[in-house]
């Protein structure tokens, strides 16, 4: 028998021999051997995929090789989709378990952000996109707050920056509703991905008009921008944004 990788539209891709059931795949196996809890077995293969860190493809393509190799045929499509939504919701929950620049506010760090921008361009890149013009349809929006004054407290001032963070990150999330995650790229800017949606630059605007006005109120005072940066067409020119949005 022939195991055959899957391409996004379903049709098979050039084949390759199955001669065992990958490692990681011995309990669906299991299930197809008993023909019981199938599709436990495959939320689960898909969620201990994502946890080790492997592709979707190659998730599905172990699975594939598990059904070749038990049944004689690739998986249905049931079971794909639900090995998918397990990989794709257990991949999100490791990204929001990356660790975080601040754990007072929350605020994730740079290479969570890294992470989530080059899981967006291997998504293009695969095919499970709608849109594949990342340029089009995603954009980061920065924030930049003011840097601590010098004539203020060494321990007040860390503190309020703390809050700081806290509060424009609250208000990011809070007002571009797609923007799920906003990390620390740098002492004073916070960077978040965001869909691009018409009504984008006026939620932005908001954020900043609210948090001028709270760090008017503030002890440390100051003032904030916020711009957007298009996303570039490759994942190298993307890290290269990054590293000059970091400085």
């Amino acid at each position: 028998m022939m195991a055959r990788r899957r391409t996004r539209g379903g049709s098979p891709a050039t084949p390759r021999p199955t001669l065992f059931v990958p490692p990681g795949c011995r309990e669906l196996a299991e299930a197809l051997i008993r023909d019981a809890g199938v599709h436990d077995a495959a939320v689960e293969l898909g969620a201990a995929y994502a946890r080790d860190g492997e592709s979707l493809d190659a998730c599905l393509a172990d699975l594939d090789d598990t059904y070749v190799a038990v049944e004689g045929d690739t998986a249905p499509l049931h079971v794909v989709r639900a090995t998918a939504l397990s990989w794709a919701d257990a991949m999100q929950g490791r990204y929001h378990t990356l660790s975080c620049a601040d754990p007072l506010t929350g605020v994730s760090s740079v290479q969570h952000l890294q992470t989530q921008v080059a899981a967006l361009y291997h998504a293009a890149r695969d095919g499970w996109l709608v849109d594949a013009d990342i340029a089009r349809t995603h954009v980061l929006v920065v924030l930049e707050l003011p840097p601590r004054r010098a004539d203020l407290q060494r321990g007040f001032a860390a503190f309020e920056a703390s809050l700081r963070r806290a509060s424009a990150a609250e208000l990011m999330t809070e007002k571009v509703s797609s923007c799920s995650q906003v990390a620390e790229v740098g002492p004073y800017r916070l960077v978040g991905l965001a869909r691009r949606s018409p009504d984008l630059d006026r939620n932005l605007a908001a954020v900043v008009d609210e948090l001028r006005l709270r760090l008017h109120l503030s002890p440390g005072g100051g003032s904030c921008r916020g711009w957007t940066e298009a996303l570039p067409a490759s994942p190298d020119s993307a890290r290269t944004l990054l590293d000059e949005l970091s400085r």
